[in-house]
C-alpha cells in the first residue's frame, strides 16, 4: 500500500517534468524582470485575521506581504526553523522524494497576481532537464525552506501587489 501510494506520487510529480523541460544551467540567476527575495518571516495581520509571510529583496529595501493559511503558516515556520516534526507533513514528504530521485529545485518564482491571488512555479531539475511546476507561492514557499531553494519575484508582481517599505513609501514619507 504504502509503496503504491508513493508511485503515484511520483507519477503525479514527474509527469509535469516532460511537459516544460530546459537546461538546469544558470536557473539560479534572476531574469531581469525578476527579483530575488527571501523570507524574511511568518506573523499574523489582525485587521485580516490570517497569517502572512513576508518577502524581502535582499538590500531589505522593499517588502513583499503574501496572505497565506494557518497550516502554510507553520510549514514555511517549520521549514525555515529546520526543527523535525515526528512525523513528516506532505512538504517533508515532497522534499523526501525529491532528494530520492535526486532532483533539486532549483528556484521558485512568484509570476503572477491577478484579484489579489498571488501565483508561483517551482522550478525542479532531473538530470539536467528543468520543468516549471504551477503552485500557490505558500505551498512553493513551504517546499524552498525545506530545499534551499532560491525565491524570485517578477518585477510586475512587485509593481501591482502592497509593498512595505518600498519606494511608494519613501514618496509618502514613511
Amino acid at each position: 500500500m504504502k509503496r503504491d501510494i508513493l508511485l503515484v506520487l511520483f507519477v503525479l510529480l514527474f509527469i509535469p517534468l516532460s511537459l516544460s523541460v530546459k537546461s538546469a544551467e544558470n536557473q539560479n540567476k534572476p531574469l531581469p524582470e525578476e527579483e530575488e527575495m527571501i523570507i524574511k518571516g511568518v506573523g499574523f495581520d489582525k485587521d485580516a485575521q490570517s497569517p502572512v509571510v513576508i518577502l524581502s529583496d535582499r538590500k531589505q529595501e522593499k517588502v513583499l506581504p503574501i496572505w497565506i493559511g494557518l497550516c502554510e503558516a507553520r510549514a514555511i515556520d517549520l521549514g525555515l526553523s529546520g526543527d523535525i516534526t515526528p512525523r513528516p507533513f506532505t512538504y517533508d514528504l515532497v522534499a523526501a522524494i525529491l532528494r530520492t530521485v535526486k532532483a533539486k529545485v532549483e528556484r521558485i518564482v512568484i509570476v503572477d497576481l491577478r484579484d489579489q491571488v498571488f501565483y508561483a512555479q517551482v522550478e525542479v531539475s532531473i538530470n539536467g532537464a528543468v520543468s516549471k511546476i504551477d503552485a500557490r507561492p505558500s505551498d512553493a514557499l513551504a517546499l524552498a525552506s525545506r530545499m534551499g531553494a532560491p525565491i524570485f519575484v517578477r518585477k510586475s508582481v512587485l509593481q501591482k501587489a502592497p509593498t512595505l517599505g518600498g519606494e511608494e513609501e519613501k514618496k509618502k514619507g514613511t
